[in-house]
């Protein structure tokens, strides 16, 4: 509420998108986490451990949406219900919800959205491999920045899927949803102004 009222978008344009109710903790990946934190540990030391530690809940997310498929075209079809009804969204998609948004727009062929990813891990090689989509290119949206920041170990430049160089943004920012966002304020509340002119 507080971020809608900051950016000054009126209630009846804002829609918040939460899958969380479609993810399942599954044993079988449970087991993964441990044998991801295992296998760094013995191959980069404690300190990898540790850090898998600490994304043990981030962990969980990624490999119930890349694993679980009916889980993954759940959220990726209920995403697309609420973009087919605003043809013209702001997407402002963090972390795996940048993963999300980039596979529903390529996925359903949805044009005409302006994309933020924020923290996106869309910047790893290990996650490019994993996407499921007719071709690892841009969306077609009308806009797509990319905000990402060197102390945000999920986040990073995107090199590939075509995202310009002149659309990334680097700021100072952990890991944090609002740090994003505040840091695209002017640029969100002008593409919000432009299309509802």
């Amino acid at each position: 509420e507080l971020l809608r009222l900051d950016l000054g978008i009126p209630e009846s344009d804002w829609i918040e998108f939460c899958y969380d109710d479609l993810m399942e903790e599954t044993t079988v990946n449970r087991l993964v986490v441990i044998a991801t934190k295992v296998y760094l540990s013995h191959a980069y030391g404690p300190e990898a451990a540790a850090l898998a530690g600490i994304a043990e809940e981030y962990l969980d997310d990624l490999l119930a949406y890349f694993i679980g498929q009916s889980t993954r075209l759940a959220i990726q079809v209920r995403l697309k219900g609420i973009l087919d009804v605003h043809p013209d969204a702001i997407i402002l998609a963090h972390s795996l919800g940048s993963v999300v948004a980039y596979e529903t727009l390529q996925n359903f062929d949805l044009k005409d959205h302006s994309l933020f990813t924020l923290g996106s891990p869309l910047s790893k090689t290990l996650v490019c491999k994993f996407l499921k989509v007719p071709a690892k290119s841009r969306p077609a949206v009308r806009y797509w920045f990319n905000v990402w920041s060197r102390l945000d170990p999920i986040s990073g430049k995107i090199k590939e899927l075509g995202c310009l160089p002149e659309e990334q943004f680097r700021i100072k920012n952990s890991h944090d949803f609002l740090g994003y966002v505040h840091s695209q304020r002017a640029r969100i509340q002008t593409l919000y102004e432009v299309g509802h002119e």
